[in-house]
């Protein structure tokens, strides 16, 4: 019997370092050609550049040779349809978390939470296509009802038809970590005279506080990693702009751009899309790092 244990723990071990072995693995290649680029382009352009016009020659007698790949407007317009993703996805689904958690009864519960589930499992390329041709010509309409002029390809279509696709996994994992608060606290704050109002707001939310961040976390690098949304409806040109109203493009739209086509690997243009997956998992890292100090501060608070 100790040596059936010892076996297994052994392969445990080895199925944790194994885990441990690919990431090291996927970070020291995108690392290694993200050095190689850098050889070629100023890390202050790609930064801090304003232009990214990545259009390289595929071979040497071909013409326009010289790309501009400054990276700011690809950051920005990632950025800008995240945010607008997680304006839709964190109060929706919090407050339906919240509701089925604490409000809803056991039968409502039982066959509405599969149904926002199923969300989840729909394609993006779906989504996309509910962008472009209901969502866009709807705003569309709207903005001009209004006087507002919105493009067809909008950073406001593409981030509110992200936000509803990214709503049912912060709806489930809120609502999982909600459930899971002891009912001994919620119990003793119904006990006291609190509300179930003010026992969300001062016992369950607290208590599910790391749960949460970490829903919202998960959402956020489900925003920043999709591409076909974007694609459809948001469009590849890469403007610098702040503007939700008009066309942009992100980070993970050019890699599949760059990578896309007959071109040598190891050319400036190919090597770009390394330096926008590495920059992505460094900003995606710093955050994570963020969130995790935020919680344990506050997680010390509550203690």
């Amino acid at each position: 019997m100790a040596k059936f244990e010892k076996l297994i723990k052994a392969s445990l071990l080895a199925c944790t370092m194994f885990s441990v072995l690919v990431t090291v693995l996927i970070i020291a290649s995108v690392f290694s050609e993200t050095v190689r680029f850098f050889s070629h382009v100023s890390v202050i352009d790609f930064l801090f550049g304003t232009e990214w016009s990545p259009q390289t020659a595929m071979r040497e007698d071909q013409a326009g040779s010289s790309g501009t790949f400054g990276a700011v407007p690809i950051f920005l317009g990632t950025f800008l349809v995240t945010l607008i993703a997680m304006a839709v996805a964190a109060p929706l689904g919090l407050y339906a978390a919240i509701y089925l958690s604490v409000y809803a009864s056991a039968r409502f519960r039982l066959w509405v939470k599969p149904v926002l589930e199923i969300l989840a499992g729909v394609p993006s390329v779906v989504y996309g296509y509910f962008a472009v041709i209901t969502l866009a010509p709807l705003l569309r309409a709207g903005g001009e009802f209004i006087g507002l002029s919105i493009a067809s390809e909008s950073a406001l279509v593409a981030g509110s038809v992200m936000g509803i696709m990214i709503t049912p996994y912060v709806m489930s994992l809120s609502e999982d970590v909600i459930s899971s608060v002891p009912k001994s606290l919620i119990f003793g704050s119904l006990a006291i005279g609190a509300t179930h109002s003010e026992t969300v707001k001062k016992v369950i939310l607290p208590a599910a506080l790391p749960g949460i961040v970490s829903a919202l976390l998960l959402g956020i690098s489900r925003g920043v990693g999709e591409t076909m949304v974007v694609v459809m409806a948001a469009g590849m040109a890469a403007n610098l702009t702040i503007n939700p109203l008009e066309s942009v493009t992100t980070a993970t739209v050019q890699i599949v751009t760059l990578l896309v086509g007959d071109h040598e690997f190891d050319s400036e243009k190919t090597l770009a899309a390394f330096a926008l997956g590495f920059s992505l998992f460094f900003m995606t890292l710093i955050l994570n790092i963020v969130a995790l100090i935020i919680v344990k501060k506050y997680r010390e608070h509550y203690d």
